[in-house]
């Protein structure tokens, strides 16, 4: 199979190469659905029907005939948090353990975006293979069939970020044929498909998706500048914004051994208020409403990276920002404020490299807007190459042994490894009232490979 990649050139380039991406596909036969009856698991009669309406003036989502504006959470943990904070609906990716989250979503008053998984082109799915098409769309069918009548449904999902790392077309006339076939099994739920930040595959979309009700986009440090880009590159449809948070470590500042450098709770929290009042709150005569990343834990680069709550289910001082930008309101106890991390009198920006089996000084700084008494958690792990690694391989790394020598509350001596490699430091700073913040601090063990790089921009970017 012939794999076409977006080039990076002029707009006429990009325009043409586009055209005949559109010509390719279509001259290809679509695949062949089998179609088998699944019996739906709830009755007709609990259908709430949702719709994509554009008026004079404004594109508009309506749940059950009124405005329903999306104020949501993707993850599939603290179901009854997002309810709390002032959400009302919640973001699943797979159709995995469905039964059990829709019916929770339920009893929590969240709708829910659900998640039809297409395999993406860059894991090797061949979408020019009538075979492999058909049978994806068939499990699709059933998972539609299965769930169309659940209360708690809001819209489906088509994949998710199927444009990443892809310029090959074909993947978006199979995700209309499907958003086709959906729309005749169930006429009463919206059908929706998510990239990346990246325009590129826009011209594309709009070209081939006529099917497609509204398109999702997951992005992050671009939030503020989207609508703008997104109308430049052709798109007057509407949007969700479908992931949001603090800067992705795919797009932050390197090291110059490619260690990504990371936000505080804090400023992660302010980036978020940022980009929601400029694309959400401010663009509501396209944006549909939004879903912030990741509500829950998971590990990502680190533990704490994307993640809004704690291991241990603590809430971070994003969970209190989108708290405050749902409700308007000032959360009754606030997380810490985390500034700076410090080993050896420096900042993560000045590439510290140190010597191997060796004390050094750290410190953080940090205040509670509450007054509480604060507990500083420190340890440090082997840093992850997120850049190589599949999500299904992460990992997250133990704590060293006898890593931190002494830890008196914003200080700390850390002790370097003998082994020579990238390394990080975390720390997270608790409020003794159910809330935490963080920061962390990558450094080396001897002498990176190109020390002379100093800190630039990652090699890879979504566009």
């Amino acid at each position: 199979m012939t794999v076409f990649r977006f080039p990076k050139g002029s707009r006429l380039r990009s325009i043409i190469w586009v055209w005949l991406c559109f010509l390719w596909v279509g001259c290809r036969s679509a695949p062949e659905l089998v179609v088998e009856t699944v019996e739906p698991l709830h009755p007709a009669a609990g259908v709430v029907p949702v719709r994509v309406v554009r008026t004079a003036n404004r594109y508009e989502l309506q749940r059950a005939g009124k405005p329903y504006l999306i104020k949501g959470a993707a993850g599939v943990q603290h179901f009854d948090r997002i309810r709390e904070r002032g959400g009302n609906s919640v973001r699943i990716y797979t159709a995995n353990y469905a039964d059990v989250l829709m019916d929770q979503a339920q009893r929590h008053g969240l709708t829910v975006m659900f998640g039809l998984w297409m395999k993406p082109p860059y894991e090797k799915f061949d979408y020019y293979d009538p075979k492999a098409v058909a049978e994806q769309q068939q499990e699709v069918y059933r998972q539609v069939q299965r769930f169309k009548n659940h209360p708690a449904l809001l819209m489906w999902n088509l994949g998710n970020e199927l444009d990443n790392h892809y310029g090959d077309f074909k993947v978006y006339q199979i995700v209309n044929e499907t958003a086709r076939m959906i729309h005749k099994l169930d006429p009463n739920h919206p059908v929706t498909t998510t990239i990346t930040d990246g325009t590129y595959s826009l011209p594309a979309i709009a070209h081939l998706c006529p099917d497609v009700d509204v398109l999702t986009v997951n992005v992050f440090t671009k939030l503020a500048e989207q609508p703008q880009r997104m109308t430049e590159a052709g798109w007057t449809g509407p949007y969700i914004i479908g992931e949001f948070g603090g800067r992705g470590w795919w797009e932050s500042p390197l090291t110059s051994w490619d260690a990504p450098l990371d936000q505080s709770g804090t400023a992660k929290a302010a980036f978020l208020r940022h980009g929601y009042q400029a694309t959400i709150e401010g663009k509501r005569a396209k944006c549909l409403g939004s879903y912030v990343l990741y509500w829950g834990n998971r590990f990502e680069q680190t533990d704490m990276w994307l993640s809004m709550f704690a291991p241990t289910g603590e809430k971070t001082p994003m969970v209190d920002m989108i708290e405050m930008l749902w409700t308007n309101k000032t959360p009754a106890n606030q997380a810490p404020n985390v500034g700076f991390v410090r080993v050896n009198r420096k900042r993560d920006y000045d590439n510290v490299a140190l010597r191997p089996d060796t004390d050094y000084p750290a410190s953080v700084s940090a205040v509670d807007p509450d007054g509480d008494s604060l507990r500083v958690e420190w340890k440090i792990t082997r840093d992850v190459d997120e850049f190589h690694t599949l999500p299904h391989n992460r990992t997250a790394p133990e704590a060293i042994p006898s890593a931190i020598r002494e830890a008196h509350g914003l200080t700390a001596v850390v002790h370097t490894p003998k082994a020579r490699g990238a390394y990080r430091l975390l720390v997270n700073v608790y409020d003794g009232q159910g809330s935490v913040s963080n920061n962390s601090f990558p450094f080396f063990v001897g002498t990176p490979d190109h020390p002379e790089i100093g800190i630039h921009m990652p090699k890879y970017r979504r566009d």
